[in-house]
C-alpha cells in the first residue's frame, strides 16, 4: 500500500503542471490565446483536478468573440486531457 501512495503522489505532482504553457498554444490573436489559457485552467478544474479551484459551469466569463472561441477550445482540450488521465489512473490502480 505505501508503494501505491508513493506512485500516486509522484503522478499528482507531475500533473500539477498540466496548464498549457503559452508556447504550446495554437496560434491566434492575443485575445484567443488568453481565452485558451483561461479555458484550459477551467477545463482542468471542471474535470476534477485537485490543483485547480472547483468549477461547476462550462461557460466563459467574457463574451469577446476571439476570447470566447479560445476559451471553448482550451476548456474542451484540457477537460478531455484530464479525463483521459483519470481513466488511465483508474484502470491502473482501480477506482479510488
Amino acid at each position: 500500500m505505501p508503494r501505491r501512495a508513493l506512485i500516486l503522489t509522484v503522478m499528482f505532482i507531475g500533473l500539477a503542471g498540466c496548464t498549457t504553457p503559452m508556447f504550446t498554444m495554437p496560434p491566434g490573436p492575443q485575445e484567443y490565446r488568453e481565452g485558451f489559457s483561461d479555458g484550459c485552467s477551467d477545463g482542468y478544474a471542471y474535470a476534477g483536478s485537485p490543483f485547480y479551484k472547483t468549477r461547476t459551469t462550462a461557460e466563459p466569463p467574457r463574451m469577446d468573440d476571439p476570447y470566447r472561441v479560445g476559451w471553448l477550445a482550451g476548456f474542451d482540450r484540457c477537460r478531455k486531457s484530464y479525463q483521459r488521465i483519470q481513466t488511465v489512473v483508474s484502470s491502473f490502480f482501480g477506482p479510488p
